[in-house]
């Protein structure tokens, strides 16, 4: 689960990263003014293009390894949502807390090269020890809802046992579905099936 924690994480950051290539780029903007040429526009531009790249590339491999995960891991049996809650809103708070100021480093300079890193890493660590990993704006852009959820996990005799339950599924969920879901963490999960079906 750790694992599967800090790849989400990994994840998560991928955005930033393509911001910070555009701004390491030195893409000389000047209405009338002449082109400089593709060589010098290459060799202003070719650091931040290797940032986006190195970070599509890498983000690409992590979200291949969580799917396989998640499919390789046995379910939790099927539990039937009785309310849910829309938690997409939490993944704006996430960045603007921390995607904003973070852009606002001047990525020529390399003292701010060591304080993002050693930033992301602090980030890192607390939100995978809070479970902060599922606020994920990457998830988010590819497809993935984030819901607060209640479920009726079995019936003991005549009572129903009832826990809450925030998960992460790529479909739109509904009250009465009947969801089984892979966790990532206490209280936290993926889900890889919808009413018998997997997605």
């Amino acid at each position: 689960r750790t694992i599967q924690k800090v790849a989400l994480y990994i994840l998560s950051m991928a955005f930033l990263f393509v911001i910070v290539g555009f701004l390491c780029m030195d893409i000389p903007f000047e209405i009338g003014g002449d082109f400089i040429g593709m060589s010098q526009l290459w060799d202003k531009c070719k650091f931040g293009i290797y940032i986006i790249v190195i970070s599509i590339l890498i983000e690409c491999v992590v979200y291949s390894f969580l799917k396989k995960s998640w499919n390789k891991n046995t379910p939790e049996l099927s539990v039937k949502i009785i309310y849910k809650e829309d938690l997409n809103y939490n993944i704006l708070n996430f960045v603007a807390s921390y995607f904003v100021p973070l852009v606002s480093f001047n990525y020529v300079k390399l003292n701010h090269w060591i304080v993002l890193s050693i930033l992301l890493g602090i980030i890192g660590i607390i939100f995978c020890k809070s479970n902060g990993f599922y606020n994920n704006p990457t998830l988010a852009l590819l497809g993935f809802r984030l819901y607060q959820t209640q479920v009726e996990t079995q019936k003991i005799g005549k009572k129903e046992k009832k826990e809450s339950l925030i998960v992460i599924c790529n479909k739109k969920l509904s009250e009465g579905d009947n969801i089984q879901y892979v966790m990532l963490s206490d209280g936290v999960g993926v889900v890889t099936y919808i009413n018998n079906k997997k997605i």
